[in-house]
């Protein structure tokens, strides 16, 4: 008798799992912070058993591929389940300062480890969720950015609420709660004091010690005030706030120079990577130092001979990353550094010899590495933690990862990376010498002001790219225009233009793998997450290229998220999606759920039900106006909990098991599967299918067939109803 296979054990949905469990047991360094004597590295490092920091030697020699025993995990007196993050060293590079956060309800703590005993002392308790930790230069106090119970977050980070304690009943709303503002805390006793002006939410800030600090700051409290932002210098006494930069865009990473004269940002798009400017504090005149784009951290040169206002600056470069001083590159490669804003950051020690950062590549698990910045090893990153050592033994097979470019239909570069799983010949030919065309899926990243960049594992649109790659498809990253890598220009052009030439740039390299032989255009899928899920949801609408589409946490309907999102009217103006006048016609003309042309693709959406950032009205917009246009299957995936990106690893495993198998049935499958003759019953859950308790499920809907009755069978997906629970 043929074999019978169940949907999770044929080898496509075997391999996307495989992948997808590997990527989620990796330990992620989100940050590096190397001691001012260059002799130890603090590494903020997240993982499924939380957040910890580990300490790790600096090598006397740093030879290029060096291979460290792995650090020493800060731990505290029976903090068995305290997150700790945020790691800043006081001048005498023994005391590690970092912020603790309490295992259930509660207010985190700043604390402070001794290196040398262990000892953990707390020093002060928070007013709020710790956003930025800075360290005055004489080591006698800190400045806490803090943001309110209640807070909204961006994108970014996650889209949910901050929350100290339980949810309120009843959940308030008022003009100005929510803020987020600055404390001082004198290390000798614990005092804390307001710095902040009152009335005002600060975003960012860069601090040395005294009164003064700049930072970027808003009247508005939502995050939609993040996009009105100006640069401006705080006096931490009087509690005033002296406008320094109205910019043309978004703000972000902010520095301020050793004796308080100079002060810089930079002024991009969106998820800010963009062109420096620095502002003379007395004089208040700026300048933008030339050749230098993509920035997104910013330090001051105070190494000995450094010109005054000398900038030292980390940012992107293509799909990888660079690193310069003034206008001139010091370090360029095809890799992705890595810092506490998902972004190239650096730090250095006090003489500005050594420099630790978090390096990940392609082949290459991320690590907290250093480097010298002179002489002839200068920018030989070495590797100082092994905490994903083990990444390469776990069973998956290695992917391969290159870069690629084409041309749009206007003529326009456009860059972008390719990943399969390397079965074919060196060359791209399969057996007989024949190339061989596969199954294509097209993921688009958020922002759109973000980028793939090289990386070990790529994790936005819900991690899938390496598990589709290890699946049999060949895998299109592409980075149109608006993306970061290319210089603010290039991330500018979609102002005005959402959902234009952007979209044109993907359809364009979707032609071009075809035209070369490497995809099959009748088995080509589309997937975006956020402003990309936005772009999949138009192409599904508007062509006939893609068999299948996935959307996940995206906005679909631009004028009822100008009215309920927690950027809205920030963002949506930012980019002009509305015009110039922020017309509501033009924002219902520019949205997912009014577009049209193709003759209907069969598109699964997926969302999180606490998302703040696109609510899941979004999602139940564009799903009941293509179960009226019904001229393709649709569904609808409502996982609780869930905010604008997914972090419960059942969840993540599960939505991907369901984008797997939706593509499967639409495409085809991405390699032929084992004869059967039917379709065994398969786990509501991964946990399941390891004998565990299942996890929540997912709220579903499912499309109406022609008699009005729910019809599973109608969704072409092959799986059982399950009610879904109640966020709340």
């Amino acid at each position: 008798m043929p074999t019978t296979v169940a949907p999770t054990q044929r080898p496509a949905a075997l391999a996307v799992r495989r992948t997808m469990g590997a990527a989620l047991r990796l330990t992620r360094p989100v940050e590096a912070r190397i001691s001012p004597d260059g002799h130890t590295v603090a590494v903020c490092a997240s993982g499924q058993q939380g957040t910890s920091l580990v300490l790790a030697a600096v090598p006397a020699s740093s030879p290029p591929h060096a291979t460290p025993e792995p650090g020493h995990t800060v731990t505290g007196p029976r903090d068995t389940s305290v997150d700790r993050h945020s790691p800043r060293w006081l001048p005498d590079s023994r005391t590690l300062l970092h912020v603790a956060e309490p295992g259930g309800p509660g207010h985190p703590v700043l604390a402070a480890l001794d290196t040398a005993t262990g000892e953990v002392r707390v020093l002060a308790r928070a007013p709020g969720a710790v956003e930025d930790l800075l360290v005055s230069d004489d080591g006698l106090h800190v400045l806490l950015l803090c943001a309110e119970d209640g807070a909204e977050r961006d994108g970014m980070h996650l889209g949910l609420p901050v929350r100290l304690g339980a949810p309120p009943a009843p959940e308030r709303f008022a003009p100005g709660t929510g803020r987020r503002s600055v404390w001082t805390v004198d290390l000798a006793d614990g005092a804390l004091r307001p710095a902040g002006p009152e009335g005002l939410t600060v975003w960012n800030v860069a601090w040395r010690g005294g009164n003064t600090a700049v930072a970027t700051v808003s009247e508005e409290s939502l995050p939609a005030g993040y996009y009105d932002a100006r640069f401006v210098a705080l006096d931490l006494t009087a509690r005033t706030a002296r406008t320094l930069l109205l910019p043309d865009g978004q703000l972000g990473s902010p520095a301020l120079s050793r004796d308080g004269r100079h002060a810089a940002v930079c002024e991009g798009i969106s998820i800010v990577a963009g062109r420096p400017v620095v502002v003379e504090l007395g004089t208040g005149r700026t300048r933008t130092p030339a050749d230098v784009e993509d920035a997104t951290w910013l330090g001051f040169d105070e190494t000995d001979g450094a010109s005054p206002g000398a900038l030292r600056w980390a940012g992107w470069e293509g799909t990888g990353s660079r690193i310069g001083r003034a206008a001139t590159t010091l370090w360029s490669d095809a890799v992705t550094l890595g810092g506490p804003g998902f972004q190239p950051a650096l730090s250095f020690d006090a003489a500005g010899r050594l420099a630790a950062t978090v390096l990940d590549a392609p082949g290459r698990p991320p690590e907290a590495v250093v480097a010298r910045t002179d002489g002839p090893r200068a920018w030989h990153w070495t590797p100082v933690t092994a905490l994903n050592s083990a990444a390469r033994e776990d069973g998956t097979a290695p992917l391969r990862t290159r870069a690629t470019d084409w041309l749009s239909a206007d003529g326009r570069t456009v860059r972008g990376l390719l990943l399969d799983d390397g079965a074919d010949a060196a060359d791209g030919t399969g057996a007989g010498g024949q190339r061989a065309a596969r199954p294509l899926a097209v993921l688009l990243h958020g922002g759109p002001a973000w980028l793939w960049s090289s990386m070990y594992a790529p994790a936005d649109v819900l991690g899938l790219a390496p598990a589709l790659a290890a699946a049999g498809y060949l895998v299109l990253l592409p980075n149109p225009r608006g993306s970061n890598g290319r210089g603010r220009d290039h991330a500018r052009s979609v102002v005005g233009d959402t959902g234009g030439g952007d979209l044109d740039d993907v359809l364009s390299g979707v032609r071009h793998l075809v035209g070369l032989g490497l995809a099959d255009a009748r088995r080509t899928a589309v997937l975006g997450h956020s402003y990309g899920g936005y772009l999949a949801a138009l192409a599904a609408a508007r062509t006939d290229v893609f068999a299948a589409a996935v959307v996940v946490s995206a906005p679909t309907d631009w004028l009822s998220f100008s009215r309920t999102s927690n950027i809205g009217g920030g963002y949506d103006r930012a980019y002009r999606i509305g015009g110039a006048g922020h017309d509501p016609a033009e924002l219902l003309r520019r949205s997912a759920v009014s577009a049209h042309g193709g003759s209907g693709t069969p598109t699964l959406l997926v969302h999180g039900a606490a998302d703040r950032v696109t609510p899941v009205g979004q999602a139940h917009e564009l799903y009941r106006a293509l179960l009226r246009d019904g001229r393709a299957p649709a569904e609808l995936l409502v996982y609780p909990d869930e905010g604008h990106e997914f972090t419960d690893p059942d969840h993540v495993l599960d939505a991907a098991s369901r984008v797997e198998e939706w593509l499967a049935t639409h495409l085809g499958g991405a390699r032929p599967d084992p004869p059967s003759s039917a379709a065994a019953p398969r786990s509501a859950s991964p946990r399941a299918e390891r004998g565990a308790p299942s996890p929540s499920v997912p709220e579903r809907r499912l499309p109406r067939s022609p008699s009005g009755t729910d019809s599973p069978s109608a969704s072409l997906s092959h799986r059982p109803h399950h009610p879904g629970k109640e966020h709340g």
